[in-house]
């Protein structure tokens, strides 16, 4: 279905500008895991809102992990936002002083026990323009060894599995990869690169 044709304004009718913030305070304070700040902003039109919630979380890494055969390395897990077992990609949170290159080389060996010597940046991306939240980093990864045994815990506890291509697309037409960042990637990745 074609997109109806938009009107796009001219500097004559809008001109936008950035809001002004006017103070902010931090309401929760969980780190390393999260903010959530309430800000004061004044609009480009004079309106102040006292009550703006802007949320803060560590920068991640997400990755599309590809073997020798073209099949996608992802990890069966519970997630407890969504409430359900889903497929994922491996990924985590960028720690203080660490690249996310760095940060994503730690985290597949942790995962997955595997190491790569390719690796591709597929883009950094802001997860939420409203609340802000954090960004994520896009990994294309190939050329893998097996070196260790994958780190689990009663918190990250998963399921390694191979994909093939048609497979992913089954598994995020019917639902069993369901995570927005999953999506985003692998349909960067699918588009851009194959």
């Amino acid at each position: 279905m074609p997109y109806p044709e938009l009107s796009v304004a001219t500097s004559d009718s809008v001109t936008l500008q950035p809001w002004e913030q006017i103070a902010s305070r931090t309401l929760i304070d969980v780190q390393p895991w999260m903010k959530v700040h309430e800000d004061t902003i004044r609009l480009p039109g004079g309106r102040v809102i006292d009550d703006y919630y802007r949320i803060e979380t560590p920068d991640y890494v997400i990755m599309a992990v590809c073997d020798a055969e073209g099949r996608f390395l992802l990890e069966r897990q519970y997630k407890h936002g969504a409430g359900i077992i889903v497929l994922t990609s491996p990924s985590g949170g960028v720690e203080p002083g660490e690249t996310p290159l760095q940060a994503a080389q730690r985290e597949l060996l942790e995962e997955t026990g595997f190491t790569a010597t390719s690796w591709t940046s597929a883009g950094t991306f802001l997860v939420d323009g409203t609340r802000g939240i954090c960004k994520a980093h896009f990994f294309i990864v190939s050329e893998l060894q097996s070196v260790a045994v994958p780190l689990q815990s009663d918190i990250e506890n998963c399921e390694l599995v191979f994909l093939t291509q048609d497979e992913v697309s089954d598994a995020i037409k019917g639902g069993e990869i369901c995570l927005l960042a999953d999506i985003a990637l692998y349909s960067l990745l699918l588009s851009r690169f194959f």
